[in-house]
């Protein structure tokens, strides 16, 4: 084993912080190249892309596609949406897009289909927003341009949701990108490009200490994604062959995903499981999106076009119903986080077949606790809510 892992990488390594050493993916190693025999079987849930024509053009378009299979685009006074992502719930989702009046790169919220630019007319670059874990902040890399370079500067910055201000978090020449929160919200990793080569690295969030996970002379890292307390992110398969390969951090060891390539790129992660992702990657020329189910990969020809389809993000069915089933208040149907009349007259609406009435927890309405929603339960609704006005 270690002679064949010393084998796929002749390369010196500048791994420091943690010690961390190279081994084979814990998935299974029988993987085909890419499978455009299959139909792709993703889990139920939404999935978030975007896709362009080149970046320059400055043409991405976003899409969300329900688990119901219907698909629509985010779109509005902004051009170039990129780099989407959902919050705590998939109701919501932060992205980056060009504001059209200002001409400037902000950072939007998007909320069961309203949308607001979070940080206009602040006169900065903001990209590659994330959220924190309890979906009260957005972390965030903003630019201002320096003359003293010539070049813009870019570090690591907070945005409070509610009162929208923002704090830094980094203060340095380098340029800082692509921040992502871990999942017990102590850390955030990012990408710190130096000569324009970038190494994943980690802040603590209190004490904004920071540390290199991953940097290879010569090699650029970047794309840090936490799911399930590993790290994924991308980076060049050597110094000198340019093509991205994915890698994961279990927080000992770093590995190469098993469906990398040395001939093409394999980028943008979007971890489902510890086994199973959505990817984008150029087998076919363009970059395409990609499911891995742990054993070979099959493009997802139903969602990729002529253009380049990147930067997934993906919440599954199951994971929303964990999260309405533990922060579940009753008579809240509509899931806003209060029980009020809104809920009433939208039951009484689903009730009666009306078009477009939509509960999205139904169980916060069987008041009757029997399993299904009837007159009954509209009833129990109304006097709850009347005794608890009162």
């Amino acid at each position: 084993m270690k002679s064949l892992i010393m084998g796929i990488f002749k390369r010196t390594l500048n791994l420091m912080a943690v010690m961390t050493v190279f081994c084979t993916m814990p998935f299974s190693q029988n993987v085909s190249a890419v499978d455009d025999t299959e139909v792709a079987k993703l889990p139920k849930g939404w999935l978030l892309w975007h896709t362009y024509s080149e970046y320059t053009a400055l043409d991405s378009k976003m899409y969300l596609r329900t688990p119901d299979g219907n698909t629509e685009e985010i779109s509005g006074d902004f051009i170039h949406a990129i780099n989407g992502s959902f919050g705590v719930t998939p109701e919501k989702i932060t992205f980056m897009a060009i504001d059209k009046a200002a001409d400037e790169w902000d950072i939007y919220l998007y909320d069961n289909g309203n949308i607001k630019n979070l940080t206009q007319n602040s006169g900065f670059r903001n990209e590659d927003p994330k959220w924190s874990p309890d979906g009260k902040q957005i972390v965030f890399k903003r630019g201002y341009w320096d003359n003293s370079i010539g070049d813009f500067v870019y570090d690591l910055a907070l945005l409070d949701i509610n009162t929208q201000e923002v704090t830094m978090l980094t203060n340095d020449r380098a340029e800082d990108a692509m921040p992502f929160f871990s999942e017990d919200g102590k850390y955030i990793y990012f990408t710190r490009y130096v000569d324009s080569i970038g190494s994943i690295c980690r802040m603590d969030t209190v004490t904004h200490e920071t540390v290199d996970i991953y940097s290879e002379n010569g090699v650029t890292a970047y794309y840090p994604i936490v799911k399930n307390q590993r790290v994924y992110f991308a980076k060049w398969y050597s110094a000198e062959n340019h093509c991205d390969q994915m890698m994961c951090y279990d927080g000992s060891n770093i590995f190469a995903l098993p469906f990398n390539s040395e001939q093409y790129d394999c980028s943008d992660p979007c971890p489902l499981t510890d086994d199973s992702m959505i990817y984008s990657g150029t087998a076919n020329g363009e970059y395409d999106l990609y499911y891995y189910d742990g054993e070979r990969s099959v493009r997802l020809t139903e969602l990729n076009g002529e253009q380049n389809e990147l930067g997934a993000d993906f919440y599954s069915f199951a994971e929303y119903e964990d999260y309405l089933s533990s922060n579940a208040q009753m008579g809240d149907v509509n899931c806003d986080g209060e029980f009020n009349i809104a809920d009433v007259v939208l039951l009484q609406k689903w009730l009666l077949a009306v078009p477009n009435a939509e509960l999205k927890d139904w169980k916060a309405g069987d008041f009757c606790d029997d399993g299904k929603l009837n007159v009954f339960d509209l009833c129990l609704m109304r006097s709850t809510l009347l005794n608890k006005n009162n």
